[in-house]
């Protein structure tokens, strides 16, 4: 993976916000429940942003430090795209 790796919801995979507040990944196995943060990322995976555009929207939208968040974003991404929600 690098700076420029973008990625994108894999088929399939839907994201859904209840009335409630809480955030969802629906997945063809069930439901994985999700912070802000990640759902803000996972909104944000077009499969044209870069990771570092992307943790760079999310660090202003949750005001941290500019490059606080890439190696968080990176590693769920990565751990999506293993499980195979997340494609490249």
């Amino acid at each position: 993976m690098t700076e420029t790796t973008t990625y994108r919801l894999a088929r399939g995979i839907r994201l859904r916000r209840e009335a409630d507040g809480s955030v969802l990944m629906l997945v063809p196995e069930g439901i994985i429940t999700l912070n802000d943060t990640a759902y803000a990322a996972l909104e944000l995976a077009d499969g044209e942003r870069p990771i570092t555009a992307i943790a760079s929207l999310l660090a202003a939208r949750f005001d941290a430090p500019d490059g606080a968040l890439e190696a968080d974003v990176a590693d769920l991404f990565e751990e999506f795209a293993v499980r195979g929600y997340l494609l490249r």
